[in-house]
């Protein structure tokens, strides 16, 4: 899934809404690296200082609404 939003957002970069497409491409990236090391994301998330916690919450009802989908 964020490999699909990578591509999307990259694809949609190339014209004027840069603004738009950077915090998209971030969590992209963000998902991609929580698919392939949930663990690891999920610590280094919990380290940051400012929403951290709420990043986490919000993986973990993502996380929620994907199991619920297979």
């Amino acid at each position: 899934m964020g490999v699909a939003l990578a591509v999307a957002v990259l694809a949609a970069a190339v014209g004027s809404h840069m603004w738009l497409a950077l915090p998209l491409l971030a969590i992209a990236i963000l998902l991609f690296a929580w698919g392939l090391e949930p663990q690891r994301t999920e610590e280094f998330i919990g380290r940051v200082p400012y929403g951290g916690n709420y990043v986490l919450k919000a993986l973990a009802k993502f996380d929620t609404i994907l199991s619920g989908l297979g």
